[in-house]
């Protein structure tokens, strides 16, 4: 009697904590992201349940503070969520428009036009994108020991900020020049 055997063939997965640099028909890795690493044009600071996507913050302040809107202006930027820095920042950039009669930009739209390693999808972090930076500022490096905005609003006259010293959160009024840090996400 003949014994037959089946054998099947799976390919391996090697999970690393660096990127892949390669793949091939014979064998396959699976790039796992990780907080700290130098991605996207910066470094992520933080990643999603998956492991797939994130945020990336860009490795320096945009060099001036800037303020968060120059006149009293509603502009409904209320998401504080992660994932809503993006959002609120179009829509603060839809009210405010780009004011030519200006010195200086306000902070989303300094984040909107920040071009960093060929990329130019920066913007203003949301209130919890922001407190997550926070977290993480010993591995992303370069912080002074302010203020920095958010682009979370709060109302007609303030929005939030976070002092990096101490790490509270708070309401101020958006004619307050406040330090900025882009992120963008991946």
């Amino acid at each position: 009697t003949a014994t037959l055997s089946v054998v099947f063939l799976q390919p391996c997965i090697k999970e690393t904590n660096q990127p892949a640099t390669s793949a091939s028909s014979e064998s396959i890795v699976a790039s796992v992201h990780f907080i700290g690493e130098h991605f996207g044009g910066g470094i992520i600071f933080y990643i999603d349940s998956i492991n797939k996507h994130g945020i990336i913050a860009a490795e320096a302040d945009i060099e001036e503070p800037a303020v968060w809107a120059y006149e009293d202006t509603l502009t409904r930027a209320k998401g504080t969520a992660i994932g809503y820095g993006g959002k609120n920042t179009s829509r603060i950039l839809r009210v405010q428009g780009d004011p030519v009669n200006q010195a200086e930009d306000y902070a989303a739209l300094e984040c909107a036009e920040f071009e960093l390693n060929g990329y130019s999808d920066w913007y203003l972090p949301s209130k919890d994108e922001l407190n997550e930076l926070y977290k993480q500022k010993n591995v992303v490096g370069g912080f002074r020991t302010i203020a920095y905005w958010s682009s979370s609003e709060f109302n007609l006259t303030a929005a939030w900020f976070q002092n990096f010293s101490n790490g509270s959160q708070v309401k101020a009024g958006k004619k307050g020049s406040y330090a900025l840090r882009p992120v963008r996400y991946f």
